[in-house]
């Protein structure tokens, strides 16, 4: 009986530890599922699949915020191109930009942590150095793409 009793409260602190497990209060990764076709004009990443959504809407290009505060965003994509960089786009200004990479890859990636405020809207357009396109890349693969993924690390402050 004594051993039945350890157990239980074994498993009783097991699961008071797990239900302590903090999670994002908004978190969202979206895809693509096929080739996206950028200018060198500037093209808008059009979202289709979102693999995980935790209090995000989203439709098409158009990421909203739920709730105001700090976000950590991350933005990988692969383009025929080696040269192409992409812009960040809040409400429709732009607040940071993916850099031409300084070795020759298609692979490029931002990763950034911002305050957003209640229903902004996030976009990531793509400039390549010629007509090229994005490729799809499954998530968690060599050389994934396009994903974004954006969760919530703080409450309004």
């Amino acid at each position: 009986m004594m051993d039945l009793t350890r157990g239980l409260q074994a498993l009783t602190r097991q699961v008071n530890i797990q239900t302590n497990i903090e999670q994002p209060s908004a978190a969202l990764t979206l895809t693509r599922t096929n080739t996206l076709a950028i200018t060198t004009a500037g093209t808008i990443i059009t979202w289709e699949s979102a693999t995980r959504n935790q209090g995000f809407t989203w439709s098409g290009a158009d990421i909203t915020i739920p709730t105001a505060g700090y976000y950590l965003l991350s933005v990988i994509y692969a383009s025929a191109s080696t040269t192409a960089y992409a812009n960040l786009l809040v409400n429709s200004v732009v607040v940071a930009q993916i850099p031409t990479s300084y070795i020759t890859s298609t692979l490029h990636t931002l990763i950034m942590m911002r305050y957003y405020a209640t229903g902004d809207i996030i976009n990531v357009r793509v400039f390549p150095s010629t007509n090229t396109t994005v490729t799809v890349v499954a998530e968690n693969s060599f050389g994934e793409s396009p994903i974004l993924h954006i969760a919530q690390m703080t409450g309004a402050v």
